[in-house]
């Protein structure tokens, strides 16, 4: 029996031609992003020194790494503005075609996809703890010694039991990483897809995610390629389902695992954490200051991974591009799926 093909990514009618290149497009996109992300960072650091030296001092809030991801936090609103606007007066469709939308299946398909890839997710970080345990210790090494600082003693700014914590910085990893999901396999795989094929626009979109973390503490080429991979497991999801909710789902469990769980940096970033555990060994293959992110093991587990989900892709169906699709008259209207 044939295997069913599953959903084609929702693509509306067109209610008038697009205006400008796709790439011009994502070039203006990213930049009016970063605008945003820079002006509501000066502002959060303004109102900061307006409340006093308190705020800005080393045990401050504004002094952790907790204030990053909840600044990214913060351009959720604006972002979706501008996003709405590209979408609406650009493009000439609808956020749900950006994958704004339950997944085919509604909330039920929704529900299991939340369980399902969280378990994948644990799957990928126990397979690198155990590649690593697998080595010889002069090639990489962890170290256990209890719980961490930050357990035993908390922050200063927190007011809240410190176990509270955690799930305060899951919903936050959810929240940054949709946005990221939104931007990147959102628009960015989205516009591309007008004019490439699923796999080329995913590569495009996917090398565009790692140069955002190009500037990022302790980063490498291991790590460049590891993003890559991500954003290639990331569009597939996204490409697979129609929706961006998996693809959020995997990436806001993954940094939360990784970060306050297994309790190793995330891209270069450290946040309140469950155990003292620390690497030795090759910086390549542990991901030294940058983490688990940039580890060859990571590597080996991703690029089969990746590899997979797009030979299935294309083996299911051969995407038509987006000129295929009939066009609508001028005066249609399209409706957003729910």
């Amino acid at each position: 029996m044939n295997e069913p093909i599953p959903p084609r990514s929702p693509e509306p009618p067109r209610t008038a031609p697009r205006r400008l290149h796709p790439l011009l497009r994502v070039i203006l996109y990213l930049l009016t992003f970063w605008v945003i992300q820079s002006g509501v960072s000066t502002g959060f650091a303004g109102i900061a020194f307006l409340l006093g030296k308190e705020w800005l001092g080393p045990d401050s809030f504004l002094q952790s790494q907790e204030a990053i991801l909840l600044i990214f936090v913060l351009v959720i609103v604006p972002a979706l503005a501008v996003t709405w606007i590209f979408v609406r007066f650009l493009d000439r469709r609808d956020l749900a075609s950006l994958g704004l939308r339950w997944p085919e299946g509604g909330r039920r398909k929704a529900g299991r996809e939340l369980v399902t890839l969280s378990l994948v997710v644990m799957v990928l970080v126990a397979g690198w703890l155990l590649g690593i345990l697998a080595l010889p210790d002069r090639l990489a090494a962890l170290h256990l010694a209890g719980l961490s600082g930050d357990l035993v003693t908390g922050r200063p700014w927190w007011p809240l039991p410190r176990p509270w914590l955690f799930p305060f910085l899951l919903v936050l990893f959810l929240i940054q990483g949709g946005i990221e999901e939104l931007v990147v396999r959102g628009y960015i795989y989205h516009a591309l897809r007008e004019r490439w094929r699923a796999v080329v626009a995913a590569l495009a979109s996917s090398v565009l995610f790692a140069l955002l973390h190009a500037t990022n503490p302790d980063v490498s080429a291991a790590a460049l390629v590891n993003i890559v991979l991500a954003g290639l497991i990331l569009a597939a999801l996204v490409e697979r389902s129609g929706s961006l909710w998996g693809a959020t789902v995997a990436h806001g469990v993954w940094n939360f695992v990784l970060s306050c769980l297994v309790s190793l940096p995330v891209s270069g970033f450290s946040v309140f954490h469950l155990l003292k555990l620390t690497t030795t060994g090759n910086p390549q293959i542990t991901g030294d200051g940058f983490g688990p992110e940039g580890s060859l093991v990571l590597t080996a587990l991703g690029l089969p991974l990746a590899a997979g989900l797009w030979w299935r892709t294309a083996r299911n169906r051969d995407q038509p591009r987006e000129d295929t699709f009939p066009s609508a008259p001028e005066d249609a209207t399209t409706a957003a799926p729910l």
